[in-house]
C-alpha cells in the first residue's frame, strides 16, 4: 500500500485542520475541512453501499455515462485508456449563471492491494490534451476514490478532492456549497451500481 499511504501523506500536508462533519443524511457522511495550500475547502464523503468492487470499476469506466451520476456533470468523454490501470477521460460540470461552465481533465490511476481488499483510485486533474475553450474555465484539483470490501457483496467508499474552480467563483461563496457535489456524486453511484449493465464484469487484476 505504498502509494495508498503516499496520497494519504500528500493530504495531510497541504491539510492539518481537522474534518468537520457538515452532512450526515441517507448513510452518506459528508466532511470539509481547510488547508494551507488553498482557500478552497476539501471534501470528503464516505458510505456503505451493497454492491462489489468490480461493479464500481465498470461504473467508473463507463466515462460517457459519468452524466447519469455525478453532480452536475453534463458531457464526459474518454481520451485514453492504455490498460485496467489507468484512463484520462474530460467532463464539462454545469455552473449556475451567471458563471461559465466549468471543464477538466481527468487522469485516473489505479492500484489495488488484494490482502487488504482495497482499491484506490488516483485522481489528478490535468491541462494537456485539450485545449482550453472560451466557453469554459478549467478546473484544478486532485483527490481519490477508496473502496474498500468490508463484506461479500459490500464495499465501502471514500470519495475526497480538493478542487479549485477556476475563474472568478470566489472561495467564500464556493465553501457554502462544497458538500453538495460529494453527497449528490455518492447518491448518484449508489443508484447506478444498481444497474443491471454493470453487473457480471470481472477485471482480471481483482480477481484472486
Amino acid at each position: 500500500l505504498s502509494l495508498y499511504l503516499l496520497l494519504l501523506l500528500q493530504f495531510q500536508v497541504v491539510g492539518q485542520e481537522s474534518w468537520e462533519l457538515v452532512k450526515d443524511k441517507e448513510g452518506i457522511q459528508v466532511f470539509t475541512r481547510a488547508n494551507t495550500v488553498s482557500s478552497f475547502k476539501e471534501f470528503k464523503a464516505t458510505m456503505r453501499i451493497e454492491a462489489g468492487v468490480n461493479e464500481f470499476l465498470a461504473v467508473l469506466y463507463d466515462v460517457e455515462g459519468l452524466s447519469d451520476w455525478a453532480y452536475n456533470i453534463i458531457e464526459s468523454k474518454l481520451l485514453h485508456r492504455p490498460d485496467d490501470m489507468s484512463q484520462i477521460y474530460y467532463a464539462v460540470a454545469k455552473t449556475p449563471w451567471p458563471y461559465k461552465d466549468r471543464d477538466g481533465i481527468y487522469l485516473n490511476q489505479i492500484t489495488w492491494d488484494k490482502k487488504a481488499k482495497l482499491l484506490l483510485v488516483e485522481i489528478d486533474m490535468l491541462e494537456q490534451d485539450v485545449e482550453v475553450s472560451d466557453d469554459y474555465v478549467r478546473m484544478d484539483g486532485y483527490g481519490y476514490w477508496q473502496v474498500k470490501e468490508v463484506s461479500a457483496g459490500q464495499v465501502e467508499v471514500i470519495f475526497q478532492m480538493q478542487v479549485d474552480p477556476g475563474g472568478s467563483i470566489k472561495a467564500w461563496m464556493a465553501n457554502m456549497f462544497v458538500s453538495d457535489s460529494p453527497y449528490h456524486t455518492m447518491l448518484g453511484l449508489r443508484d447506478v451500481l444498481q444497474k443491471k449493465k454493470y453487473h457480471g464484469i470481472n477485471y482480471d487484476f481483482l480477481q484472486d
